[in-house]
């Protein structure tokens, strides 16, 4: 009605809403300078303080030293080492998927691969193995699920936050309380500082090659001035290991969660699938090498991205006044792109409400404008574990579909949920499974 770019109003700040790929590609690529930083619409004052300096929250040049720190703990050299790891978490989900056949019962698809996917996060980012699909007590898992139960208040919260920031932030302060349940929150910051408190006592020999240790091998422990000697302050430490924690465990477990239900609903897909995993991967354990030769899996990864990402909102803010395709925006003026509805634009996607993994596959690629589809982001804020969480994806549905095959899925019909920005069905989608006739469905 309003066209690819128009202004809206998130309460008492104004934005524009973007769906056009030309300046999509000016705002997070051409001119990312000036639209380095995320827009909120309550200025963050319900961040909780643990995840303030987070590098998803941080702007400016604190964003820009914590990503250079990060980022090659996201190397391919690293995120092979890690295969190990997501393997073995996803082996178990495949086992507990078959047992779980055996007997006819039903599985909540979140509930299941969220704890996969808390088990490969836990594993790889602070060396700890906890089983979370049998030990659903352990507190890591607890904690971990409890995250993303949201408080029937939330809608309230975030309503006052909108309207009225400058009163919430210090009210919220003064609570400790925030976005998500505080006695979650102070679980992660109390564990993760004894974790790097035990360490300190470690010998030199000892060799962890977790997500921890490279923060932790990051931080200056003699200086208070971060920006000054280009390390991590002990708070920003545990504020990315809570950061991984929260975004490892939301993506993966999102998109195998409607990767399920769509396998459920298209079982000519699913055969494809599994006929590409025994060919490609055969009997062998995946290995990242392996699984860069999955092209259909991949294809049907994008296609669940693109139908239902995680993040249904991106936003940026511009540091300086500019003008924007002829629209001048004042200095830190908010800029929305709708990934969701980027996703089901008939004019970018032909049939957009039908699930067809073809419209990835390599000779349709080309067809495709790269900025109308952008689950991970785009330009240099671009995810920075993108390729660890499609490996996670990848390996997990090969170790579930060598056992089992996704007979149904219920509700019929999804009804989604986006107050978050975190796009989640309104009722959980419940899986149901039977036994694949083959050696790895035999064997256990």
């Amino acid at each position: 009605m309003y066209g690819r770019a128009y202004g809206i109003y998130y309460f008492r700040r104004p934005a524009l809403i973007v769906t056009d790929p030309e300046l999509i590609r000016q705002i997070l690529v051409k001119d990312f300078a000036n639209y380095r930083d995320r827009f909120s619409a309550d200025d963050d004052a319900l961040i909780n303080h643990q995840l303030q300096s987070g590098i998803f929250f941080t702007k400016g040049e604190t964003w820009k030293r914590i990503r250079a720190l990060i980022s090659p703990s996201f190397s391919i050299t690293r995120i092979k080492s890690m295969s190990n790891v997501i393997n073995h978490s996803a082996n178990r989900l495949g086992g507990y998927m078959l047992e779980s056949a055996r007997k006819g019962v039903p599985l909540d698809a979140k509930v299941l691969f969220g704890a996969f996917a808390m088990d490969v996060v836990t594993g790889n980012v602070f060396g700890i193995d906890v089983d979370s699909l049998k030990n659903l007590d352990d507190p890591f898992s607890r904690h971990g699920r409890s995250l993303f139960i949201y408080r029937k208040s939330m809608k309230l919260l975030t309503f006052l936050g909108c309207s009225f920031p400058l009163i919430a932030r210090p009210i919220a302060r003064f609570f400790n309380s925030g976005f998500f349940k505080t006695e979650d929150m102070e679980f992660f910051n109390t564990s993760i500082r004894q974790m790097i408190d035990g360490r300190s006592h470690e010998t030199k020999n000892t060799n962890r090659y977790d997500f921890l240790q490279v923060l932790i091998d990051a931080m200056d422990g003699n200086s208070e001035d971060a920006e000054r000697s280009g390390k991590l302050t002990k708070e920003e430490v545990v504020a990315q290991g809570i950061m991984l924690f929260v975004a490892g465990y939301e993506t993966a477990s999102s998109t195998l969660q409607f990767l399920s239900y769509e396998l459920a609903r298209h079982p000519e897909v699913q055969d494809k699938l599994m006929a590409e995993i025994d060919k490609v991967i055969g009997d062998e354990e995946p290995s990242y090498d392996a699984c860069l030769n999955l092209k259909y899996t991949e294809a049907v990864i994008n296609e669940t991205l693109r139908m239902y990402p995680p993040l249904s909102l991106l936003t940026r803010e511009n540091e300086t006044s500019t003008t924007l395709n002829g629209i001048n925006l004042p200095a830190k003026t908010g800029i929305a792109i709708p990934l969701s509805i980027l996703g089901c634009d008939p004019e970018f996607w032909e049939n957009p409400d039908e699930f067809n993994p073809d419209r990835f596959m390599e000779n349709n690629t080309s067809r495709i404008d790269p900025l109308t589809f952008i689950p991970f982001g785009a330009g240099p804020r671009i995810c920075v574990g993108m390729k660890l969480g499609l490996l996670e994806i990848k390996m997990a549905l090969i170790q579930v579909l060598r056992r089992v095959v996704v007979m149904k899925a219920t509700p019929e019909k999804l009804h989604m949920n986006d107050l978050t920005a975190m796009l989640q069905p309104s009722k959980p989608v419940m899986i149901y499974a039977k036994p694949r006739e083959t050696q790895w469905a035999h064997s256990e």
